[in-house]
């Protein structure tokens, strides 16, 4: 194990500063359990879509821990965008994510948190 990374790094390709990731963290750890796994969903279709192939760029193969934490901070960061986006302009968001956040919603009003469920049996 490593335990020796590089944050500078982490927050120079995802442009969060080092004392969001905290909050972000933080967030991931309260969705439902199905928000979560699109956490990682989104994550893959950040690195798939990567505008200008920014993140490609930045890639280090010395640094891969860094970059996979980064993509995975970054769908973070536009799953909380995406749910705490002002929706009284309904005229600027596309359907799609107006189903989304619909869906976000609906996740957490079923209590499906994977914190208040015994996982042992």
């Amino acid at each position: 194990m490593k335990f020796k990374y590089d944050l500078e790094y982490v927050s120079e390709i995802t442009g969060i500063e080092k004392d969001r990731i905290e909050s972000l963290l933080e967030y991931f750890s309260g969705l439902p359990l199905m928000a979560k796994l699109e956490v990682f969903y989104i994550s893959k279709l950040i690195e798939e879509e990567d505008e200008c192939a920014f993140l490609q760029h930045h890639f280090d193969t010395q640094k891969i821990g860094e970059y996979g934490f980064s993509l995975f901070l970054l769908a973070i960061l536009r799953l909380f965008n995406l749910e705490n986006k002002d929706t009284s302009g309904f005229s600027n968001l596309s359907s799609y994510k107006l189903k989304q956040i619909s869906s976000l919603k609906a996740l957490r009003n079923t209590g499906d948190n994977s914190e208040n469920k015994d996982i042992t049996n």
